[in-house]
């Protein structure tokens, strides 16, 4: 699935890139002028472990809920590093409600968000909705899995997402020795993110 971006000097294609818009079953077109693709159309990369609830509120408010965990598995390069950009509006649930959200997501090792309340960190920050932006090392493999665990500390609990990106990352970091152990390097595969 392509993302395009252009600037008035280039165009730059990416295959190795997404961009999600939950719960929709048509392509969507953002104010920035982005093109969101149903996050059917990756079926079968996609794998939702129980039924997901849909929705339906507002076309911005189209959002996917798990009461169980659920993996979205994405092909990526494994010699790319990624950012991946979650969307988060809680104030869209019309029949849930979105103060019992409270959920964890995982890639491989890492944990992105632990007992995450989207809710309350809206609240907190007096934002109508929220994005998570987070930057991974290159996946071994080639399979970013991005899995969406409710908490299991509270009752009645669920997680959902309203928006997925995947970017693959120029290489724009060098490694570089730390300071006082120029022979030591930190593995970002077995660190905490």
């Amino acid at each position: 699935i392509p993302v395009s971006s252009s600037s008035s000097n280039s165009s730059v294609s990416n295959p190795d890139s997404f961009v999600l818009s939950c719960g929709v079953s048509s392509n969507v077109t953002d104010a920035d002028g982005r093109n969101w693709i149903p996050d059917s159309n990756i079926s079968p990369l996609l794998i939702i472990l129980s039924p997901p609830l849909l929705n339906r509120k507002t076309l911005l408010c189209l959002l996917l809920i798990f009461k169980s965990e659920a993996t979205y598995r994405f092909a990526v390069s494994p010699n790319n590093s990624h950012w991946v950009r979650l969307h988060f509006y809680p104030s869209c649930f019309s029949t849930y409600n979105s103060s019992a959200a409270y959920f964890s997501v995982t890639t491989g090792d890492f944990t992105l968000l632990s007992n995450f309340s989207a809710f309350i960190t809206a609240q907190a920050l007096t934002q109508a909705y929220i994005i998570r932006e987070f930057s991974l090392p290159p996946i071994r493999f080639g399979t970013l899995n991005l899995t969406f665990t409710p908490s299991s500390a509270y009752n009645g609990t669920f997680a959902f997402v309203n928006g997925i990106e995947i970017i693959s990352m120029p290489e724009i970091f060098q490694s570089t020795p730390m300071v006082g152990f120029s022979d030591q390097f930190i593995e970002a595969e077995n660190s905490t993110v």
